[in-house]
């Protein structure tokens, strides 16, 4: 098999992986606190645009098509160094969904109303 086909595949995968776990997040925490702004739950600019305009399932469905468009041009053309740089970016983005999942999990656990108290967590945007 040629390297190059198998770089896009690992990138491929990675980023629906990557896409599937925000949304999983994001699906999660809305539900839980549903009056928070996008803008505190997720930093990629692109994803918070089409939910912002299109609502969660149908903007997520518009981004993916971007991003995975994107992440296909950028793993078939660009040099073997990017695409080992971007590989690195998606491998630390699955760890750092890992801890945001578990700590928000913790959260729900400990407070299913979604009402953070002032005195430990202090002013909260989007408190219940």
């Amino acid at each position: 098999m040629n390297t190059r086909i198998l770089l896009v595949m690992i990138v491929m995968t990675l980023c629906v992986l990557d896409l599937c776990l925000t949304y999983y997040y994001v699906y999660n925490y809305k539900k839980w606190q549903p009056d928070k702004p996008y803008k505190l739950i997720e930093l990629n600019p692109l994803l918070r645009l089409s939910w912002e305009k299109f609502g969660l399932h149908l903007g997520m469905f518009i981004a993916v098509v971007v991003i995975l468009a994107l992440n296909y041009i950028i793993s078939k053309e660009a040099h073997w160094i990017i695409v080992a740089i971007l590989i690195g970016f998606l491998i630390f983005a699955m760890l750092n969904h890992a801890r945001n999942i578990t700590l928000l999990t913790k959260l729900i656990s400990e407070y299913p109303s979604g009402h953070l108290p002032i005195a430990i967590f202090g002013k909260v945007i989007g408190n219940n």
